[in-house]
């Protein structure tokens, strides 16, 4: 697959995203200031594939765009540049489950909800309770187990019981 390369809006210019997952900086002159004689300058930056960092203990990745810019994530970064900016109520997920695959192909928009399911489809947990231990947790309910002893049982808190008890987390699940 070739490779396909777009400036990012709002860096037109200065930064590119590929259909690969790639970020990368563009050809730019850069001011400086002379420290012996306090007269301003410019060089030519050269432009290079930007290497990402991690953006959070979930595994995606994010670059920074600008000196002293926060990071920003790689995947909504392509999806803004080749797809637009998300729907309202809906974000970024990965159709192979893998947050550092950014290739164009692997993502898509989606809701919170659809983005949960797959992870469960995909054998994975979306917090620490799976759909079977959140099942397990309406039983021990059902049992007359209680919420705290369940939070110990599978090592939540007392709240995260809570709130599956009254139905604030895990609703979709019945």
């Amino acid at each position: 697959m070739e490779e396909i390369w777009k400036d990012i809006p709002g860096y037109e210019g200065r930064y590119q995203a590929s259909n690969m997952g790639r970020i990368r900086s563009l050809d730019r002159l850069v001011r400086g200031v002379c420290h012996h004689t306090g007269k301003e300058f410019y060089r030519k930056a050269k432009g290079k594939i930007l290497r990402p960092g991690r953006y959070c203990k979930c595994g995606h990745v994010s670059v920074v765009l600008g000196h002293g810019a926060a990071g920003s994530p790689v995947h909504r970064l392509i999806m803004k540049t080749f797809a637009g900016e998300a729907p309202e109520g809906m974000e970024v997920l990965h159709k192979n489950g893998d947050p550092t695959d950014n290739r164009l192909e692997n993502l898509r928009y989606g809701t919170r909800t659809e983005n949960i399911l797959d992870v469960y489809r995909q054998g994975k947990k979306w917090r620490k309770l799976s759909p079977d231990d959140v099942q397990a947790i309406r039983f021990g309910f059902y049992c007359g187990i209680s919420g705290a002893e369940l939070a110990g049982m599978f090592n939540v808190s007392p709240s995260i019981i809570c709130s599956i008890r009254k139905g604030r987390i895990f609703a979709w699940l019945k």
